[in-house]
């Protein structure tokens, strides 16, 4: 658990960091390639990232989905998938919690800190991939889709 707690703490630093950074949001835009070869971009306010879709939650059945679930463009997954990758190697009983976490494809949220935890776990383990920051983005009405990026 005091995993959970660092990369809570970790996750709100990086947030802080983030909101600091980028005050008010006047553009995002996707620069995106179906190749295996390039990695997917988002320039924001004229800053360019390379970035990796998370997953998405439905606001209104409360329902976390991981990317590799339904995303179809690899390079808009390639880094996360490690994340998956990383968890199904876990076999010590201490870390069943991050491993039903991260190997279920669905998982219903009951409460918002469960959400703040996946995404927390995520940044804690992709900051070693140099991923800094997470975005939220509308999908649709229901739907918060959420990115990782770093730096070009």
């Amino acid at each position: 658990m005091e995993y959970i707690k660092d990369s809570l703490i970790f996750y709100d630093k990086s947030r802080f960091e983030f909101d600091l950074l980028y005050p008010k949001i006047t553009s995002i835009k996707f620069d995106d390639d179906k190749s295996d070869l390039k990695k997917s971009k988002v320039i924001i306010n004229n800053d360019a990232y390379y970035y990796n879709v998370i997953g998405r939650f439905d606001n209104f059945t409360n329902f976390w989905e991981w990317s590799w679930s339904f995303e179809k463009i690899k390079n808009k997954i390639y880094d996360i998938d490690d994340l998956l990758n990383y968890a199904r190697e876990l076999f010590d009983d201490e870390y069943d919690i991050y491993r039903n976490i991260l190997i279920n494809t669905k998982i219903k949220i009951n409460e918002k800190i469960n959400l703040d935890i996946i995404l927390a776990i995520t940044i804690r383990f992709m900051m070693t991939k140099k991923y800094v920051y997470i975005l939220k983005l509308k999908d649709t009405n229901n739907i918060d889709k959420y990115i990782i990026v770093k730096k070009i």
